[in-house]
């Protein structure tokens, strides 16, 4: 946006200076430290702080005004207040006019198609509210998230400027405040919210520049956090559609598996106040293993399923072993280990690792959902947790589903050994997973307070980590005695923890049988045949789902001569609208049966759409037309039609595929 046009709008912000205030005859003490909390401003920000971020208001409240910083008259007619920063000797705004000032330096900012506005600092909020009244709406802004680090600003900016608009907008978050480390998670939840990380590719900086002069370092980390937050949350919705599709393959080879065994739901809360130990293979489980022994019946203990063979060796049976991998080598981890030694431990495994798997393991089976809407579709209730990237990540999120408190992480590393070993000894695919060190390497804090190494991938693990433990309202020891910093987690030796924690005797595995039904034959026949029926169902409506796509191709394949030229050629606005609502009018038949297209279908088709409509939002960076825009979009389309309609068709002979096989399976049950 021009300067030009920034100044036409010529918009009022409520600012505390000689001309609206209280004390105009003494003007120059409207900027003194008594003054500050006395003004309308303050006693109306801190009123919406306390209705819409309680905490932060109390923090506002407590917060003490220091000599860093000071509000004082500019040079301008009416005193416009200008913040002082003493340890920088820094004037925030120009002194002559700060309001103009801050016009000025917005018009600068490339803003144009800022569908989320990161607002870096507050200074006495003028960039904000100016922000706010004259550039979101052409920028057509749909959220704004603001971030301060330094809570003594915020709330000179509270008193001395109208932020309540601003504090009570459901469009704007504020992030006040925090340091950097804390903010991860909160940012991963927020984008997450309500599918934000969909205008990624459509985010702008809104800055002063005197925020980056007051603290760079922590406003370019903060805008490092906040893309690795938001794009891991893209992550948790998978890679891709043909990585989507083998856990959808996998689901449907393992549905005689899931009909006939028992769900973890039976056993949520049963465990409430009660320790578990979560015991994965990182190296540091070399250091206290040994301790585990004798502690059966003191601790529910869950294992990994990479842990379980190292246990069973020191005599230690795990009462739960979790699996989440759905590749063929989870099998070596499983296999050859005598009937005798599984009877009392339970496979709580999610079912969308291999069939072969499950047929390996001969102990008794749970089934625990992952928070996939495939398994919605199936009707068939086991319990669903929101389970991250590893089987220690589902360890954890099942103790606490259980009601385990504290819980107790041992082995759970993150990270290499200082001396580069990736996993324990006598793990069956080696101490060193090669696959590893060819990844990107990070520098993160250690359990020991020194730095240690991680990869991208047990990176990634332990942010999920982080957001895990932020969403747990227990204690989480980290006993790992090496590897990674978990944010959240009290870290101490297993030794010390078994002492604290683990003094009261219980039996887990009474606990566990309890409450286990036995799954009745007739449940059993009344379930196949639901299943088949939803199989046939779903199958039908991926043939429609096809049909439309190959209609809708043909439509944008009519359209393109036109579309595809330059600006000044295309076709009237109102012709160009009305292609586009008939292309999104089939997208919305595509969409319109819930059970096949939300529940089944979009697990496998939800990577690619989330990619697409992520590159659609930010199209309108590339256009200066309306109409410009709207054509990309309609021949980008092509694209979506053509993929959804291809997966569609691989998911429909998928279906027919297994339904043949659990027929097979239940040969004695007729639809």
């Amino acid at each position: 946006m021009s300067k030009k046009k920034a100044k036409k709008k010529n918009s009022k912000i409520a600012v505390l200076t000689q001309a609206n205030s209280i004390t105009k005859k003494q003007p120059v003490q409207l900027f003194s430290d008594q003054f500050h909390t006395t003004t309308n401003f303050y006693r109306n920000n801190l009123a919406a702080l306390k209705s819409h971020y309680p905490e932060l208001a109390k923090q506002v409240e407590q917060c003490s005004f220091t000599k860093r910083y000071r509000v004082i008259p500019s040079l301008k007619q009416d005193l416009t207040p200008n913040l002082f920063c003493a340890e920088k000797d820094l004037l925030y705004y120009e002194n002559a006019d700060p309001l103009q000032d801050t016009k000025n330096k917005l018009a600068d900012l490339q803003l144009k198609n800022a569908k989320i506005a990161l607002c870096l600092g507050v200074g006495l909020g003028y960039e904000i509210l100016y922000f706010f009244t004259d550039f979101a709406k052409d920028a057509r802004t749909n959220e704004i998230i603001i971030i301060e680090k330094e809570l003594e600003i915020f709330k000179l900016a509270c008193c001395y400027t109208d932020l309540s608009p601003i504090i009570s907008n459901p469009k704007i978050r504020l992030f006040i405040g925090m340091e950097r480390d804390s903010l991860y998670v909160q940012f991963k939840k927020h984008m997450k919210a309500n599918g934000r990380f969909l205008f990624l590719r459509a985010l702008k900086t809104v800055y002063h520049p005197s925020s980056l002069h007051l603290d760079k370092e922590y406003y370019l980390g903060v805008m490092r956090i906040f893309c690795e937050a938001s794009g891991h949350a893209v992550l948790d919705f998978g890679n891709s559609p043909e990585d989507s599709l083998i856990g959808i393959e996998n689901m449907l080879a393992n549905l005689s598996v899931i009909i006939s065994n028992p769900g973890i739901n039976n056993l949520f809360g049963r465990f409430q106040g009660k320790p578990a130990i979560v015991v994965a293979t990182g190296p540091s489980l070399n250091k206290n293993k040994h301790l585990l022994k004798g502690l059966e019946n003191r601790a529910l203990i869950i294992s990994v399923d990479a842990s379980l063979k190292l246990l069973l060796e020191m005599g230690i049976r795990p009462h739960l072993v979790t699996s989440l991998e759905r590749v063929i080598e989870v099998m070596r981890l499983l296999k050859d280990i005598p009937p005798s030694e599984l009877e009392n431990v339970y496979y709580a495994a999610c079912p969308v690792i291999r069939r072969e798997a499950y047929d390996v393991y001969s102990g008794p089976k749970i089934i625990v959902y992952r928070g996939f809407d495939h398994f919605n579709w199936l009707g068939i209730d086991r319990g669903m947790l929101t389970i991250k990237g590893s089987a220690g990540n589902m360890a954890f999120r099942v103790a606490d589903a259980l009601g385990c408190d504290p819980i107790i992480l041992v082995g759970q590393d993150l990270a290499f050994s200082h001396s580069g070993i990736s996993h324990a000894e006598g793990h069956v695919f080696g101490e060193k997973h090669d696959y590893l060190y060819k990844e990107r390497i990070y520098e993160v804090p250690g359990n020991d307070g020194q730095p240690i190494m991680t990869s991208q991938t047990l990176y990634d693990f332990l942010k999920s980590y982080e957001v895990d433990v932020s969403e747990y309202t227990g204690t989480c020891v980290n006993a790992t005695e090496g590897g990674a910093f978990i944010q959240g987690t009290l870290v101490m030796p297993l030794s010390e923890a078994i002492d604290r924690y683990l003094q009261n005797e219980f039996n887990p595995l009474d606990i566990i049988r309890q409450h286990l039904p036995k799954t009745k034959e007739e449940e059993i026949e009344e379930t196949v045949k639901q299943v088949l029926a939803k199989v046939d169902r779903t199958a039908a409506e991926l043939k429609r789902i096809k049909t439309i796509c190959e209609e809708s191709i043909s439509i944008i394949g009519q359209a393109e001569p036109d579309l595809n030229v330059p600006n000044g050629s295309l076709p009237p606005h109102i012709i160009v609208n009305e292609i586009l609502h008939r292309i999104f009018e089939k997208k919305r038949l595509c969409s319109s049966n819930y059970e096949t297209f939300q529940l089944f279908f979009m697990h496998v088709m939800q990577s690619f759409n989330i990619k697409f409509e992520i590159e659609i939002h930010a199209i309108g960076d590339k256009h200066d037309t309306e109409v410009a825009e709207m054509a990309e979009i309609i021949l980008k389309h092509r694209e979506w039609f053509d993929t959804i309609g291809r997966l569609a068709d691989v998911c429909h002979d998928t279906l027919l595929k297994y339904r043949t096989k659990l027929s097979f399976e239940f040969p004695n049950i007729k639809m």
